[in-house]
């Protein structure tokens, strides 16, 4: 049974994310960030069988306002506006619940990209996540609580609250972080980040204390290549993060008898500098085709280098865009306090990925997420 629960903070917390346009990143990995979100979503909706039906799309100028069935309101602004078939793009989510944001508006504009090359879906995706946070506070305004991203121009929701999962108190956090304009990612408020404003409200769930399932994307990069299946991810370094919920996500997906791995190899080690270093050398490979466009005199030579450029801003630039160097030195590319919890993502087959191009979550991966962290809660509790 899931219910509001009259405990004030949970003994394990469970957080999730949508970076809206965090579609790509460096060294080849393409991901749908919007599956912590999804997760908290499902949860949240569970305890108050409230509907995330979108009911109404309006545009004012370069605005996108979305309502829900249930009365929750969320707007995106894209920078350069919407044309006429962008926007009746958009008005086919009519309908359509407001869980999967990633899925459903990648299905309708067929690509996303962020740092501010495809404006339009980002922006759309920012409304309906806002919306959607918006909808658990309007109509239960006494069990959740909810501030709104501080850094830059972000302005997306960030939402909390307890629940009783079979008489275990857990904390729910789940974060939209949405750049003005739709030209994203800036995530320096993502994981169980305590920056900001999202430092009050984490504190006031105990999300700083107490053990964290952190959801993550569903992925693709070249260090998977040799995936033949979905294989679930659980990442957590043995010294900077909670073994304790690295065991309790092995043993849960192993009960279950779901494909994963254990990957550490130093992936969520806190490296001091890393991002600084990784976002010199993006600048560098900028530099160096800029100043070969600045030579190129014919046609094909200009076309070829901007075509490069695209790439680099298009992808490899979301991975060093979504967060402040400093932050990342504290928190990781997750946005975790150390020592606080673990993570969990979906890995997809390079087949999958020649496929599809972008990975997106569907029912049957959401499900698969949500009975992980139910077993792992209760594996954690024990």
């Amino acid at each position: 049974m899931i219910r509001f629960s009259k405990n004030k903070v949970g003994s394990i917390g469970v957080v999730g994310h949508v970076g809206c346009g965090h579609s790509h990143s460096i060294n080849g990995q393409v991901q749908d960030d919007s599956v912590g979100l999804a997760v908290v979503l499902f949860f949240l909706k569970k305890a108050t069988d409230i509907s995330l039906e979108i009911s109404h799309i309006d545009f004012i100028e370069n605005k996108v306002v979305v309502t829900l069935k249930s009365g929750g309101i969320g707007y995106g602004l894209a920078r350069r506006g919407f044309t006429n078939f962008e926007k009746n793009m958009s008005l086919n989510l009519i309908g359509k619940e407001a869980i999967l944001t990633h899925s459903i508006v990648l299905e309708q504009f067929g690509r996303i990209y962020g740092q501010g090359v495809l404006e339009a879906p980002v922006a759309l995706q920012s409304a309906i996540a806002n919306a959607a946070l918006d909808s658990f506070y309007k109509n239960y305004p006494n069990n959740f609580e909810i501030i709104t991203e501080n850094v830059g121009d972000n302005y997306g929701y960030i939402l909390g609250t307890v629940l009783d999962i079979n008489n275990i108190s857990v904390s729910f956090l789940a974060t939209v972080n949405s750049t003005l304009g739709g030209i994203g990612p800036n995530e320096d408020l993502e994981g169980n980040s305590n920056f900001f404003s999202k430092k009050r409200i984490v504190e006031r769930f105990n999300l700083d204390k107490i053990p964290n399932i952190v959801l993550e994307s569903k992925l693709f990069n070249n260090t998977l290549d040799y995936f033949i299946e979905d294989t679930f991810i659980i990442r957590g370094d043995k010294i900077d993060d909670n073994t304790k919920v690295v065991d309790s996500l092995i043993k849960a997906c192993t009960n279950l008898e779901y494909s994963f791995i254990y990957y550490d190899n130093n992936s969520m080690k806190r490296k001091k500098g890393s991002l600084q270093s990784k976002t010199n050398e993006i600048g560098k490979k900028i530099e160096s085709l800029g100043k070969k466009l600045s030579l190129a005199s014919s046609s094909e030579e200009k076309v070829k280098i901007v075509a490069e450029l695209a790439i680099l801003i298009s992808e490899d630039c979301g991975g060093i865009t979504f967060m402040s160097n400093d932050i990342h030195d504290e928190i990781g590319g997750v946005g975790l306090i150390k020592n606080t919890g673990a993570v969990l993502s979906l890995g997809v087959s390079k087949k999958y990925f020649e496929e599809h191009k972008i990975p997106y979550l569907t029912l049957q991966d959401l499900i698969k997420y949500y009975n992980i962290v139910l077993k792992t809660i209760e594996l954690l509790e024990k």
